[in-house]
């Protein structure tokens, strides 16, 4: 005798493709992140390497959010 209260997985898909679309979505957004950070690296880097010659007497003043020395504090 089955009781009606039991549950057969086999009724149920194993393919949900609301979780395929979640999936997809947050590959694709941290891959925009991804290279969003990794332009602004290069800058930095970019801007270190080049502030580094002896003829460039500006004073570097720095206050944004993604400020490599800020977050590292490598003074």
């Amino acid at each position: 005798m089955i009781s009606s209260t039991t549950y057969s997985y086999r009724d149920e898909s194993k393919f949900h493709i609301k979780t395929l679309i979640e999936a997809v979505r947050f590959i694709i957004i941290n891959t925009i992140l991804a290279f969003i950070f990794l332009f602004l690296t290069l800058e930095e880097i970019e801007w270190t390497l080049f502030s580094r010659k002896k003829s460039v007497n500006d004073p570097i003043i720095d206050n944004t959010s993604w400020n490599i020395r800020e977050i590292f504090e490598v003074y």
